[in-house]
């Protein structure tokens, strides 16, 4: 039996704790991925979309994918954003089909992550988050997370701290499919044209490797139209280089002199470890 409150105080309690429960929407003018869910979660409900509609021979309930190691409402939570990337279409039945270059991507995925993350960066090149990254950042100057994360926020008018899980959502996106790189100052845009290649488990333990990349601008900050370069960036070290013989053997040099340099301040340190 229902019990009512017996008078306007154990009323108000009542209101009261149904009212906290009660979790405040955020608003945004973009649609957002959910915040609960992070960036690994949607590559498992791309191959989910792809594998239960048969291709996108059959559509399907956003409901269908969760579960098999993808979490309750992933699906019915993310659906209006995998929309408006226009990775999902839906039906009048309200039921969703992979587009199909998303059929493209997890086929590839199968093969390797390096053959599959051209096709996903073409996808998301038209949307909203992409163009503020090529607006904002550079490919010279790092840009911390938190700043980028807030010039999404202000693009997406909404809160960047209750926002912060989904916006970095749409940053993972960009650092997969290497339209943002990760630097140890934070991130860089990549150049128009880059080829960028992920690497895990070599000897030199690299992220990212990045060559024959046009740039207008050179280390000096002179413009240097037309010129190539050259990027290796690993967990150890950043090394962007122009496409030249000479600078090659300069670069030689400069490593030689910066080892001996690390080979003094280590006997240093030893020297004031034994003392």
């Amino acid at each position: 039996m229902l019990e009512v409150p017996s008078g306007p105080s154990e009323q108000r309690k009542t209101e009261e704790g149904q009212t906290s429960r009660i979790k405040p929407r955020v608003m945004s003018a973009q649609v957002l991925p959910s915040d609960r869910f992070a960036f690994p979660v949607h590559l498992d409900l791309f191959k989910r979309f792809v594998t239960l509609s048969r291709g996108g021979a059959e559509a399907i309930d956003a409901s269908r994918v969760e579960g098999e190691g993808v979490p309750l409402q992933a699906g019915s939570l993310n659906v209006r954003f995998l929309k408006s990337m226009n990775v999902l279409t839906s039906t009048d039945r309200g039921l969703y089909l992979p587009a199909s270059e998303l059929t493209r991507f997890v086929s590839a995925r199968t093969v390797s992550d390096d053959k599959a993350r051209p096709i996903l960066r073409a996808l998301i090149e038209p949307t909203w988050f992409v163009s503020v990254a090529r607006s904002v950042l550079s490919p010279t100057a790092p840009m911390m997370d938190k700043e980028f994360l807030g010039e999404l926020a202000l693009a997406a008018q909404t809160d960047r701290e209750k926002k912060d899980a989904a916006l970095r959502v749409l940053m993972d996106y960009m650092i997969y499919t290497g339209i943002a790189i990760r630097v140890d100052g934070g991130l860089l845009l990549a150049s128009t044209g880059e080829k960028v290649l992920h690497q895990s488990g070599s000897s030199e333990k690299a992220e990212d490797i990045v060559w024959d990349s046009p740039s207008d601008h050179s280390s000096s900050g002179r413009s240097e139209t037309g010129t190539t370069w050259h990027t290796i960036q690993t967990e150890d070290f950043n090394l962007r280089i122009r496409s030249d013989i000479d600078a090659f053997d300069d670069l030689q040099e400069h490593i030689q002199t910066l080892k001996r340099k690390v080979e003094r301040l280590r006997n240093k340190q030893q020297v004031t470890v034994d003392a």
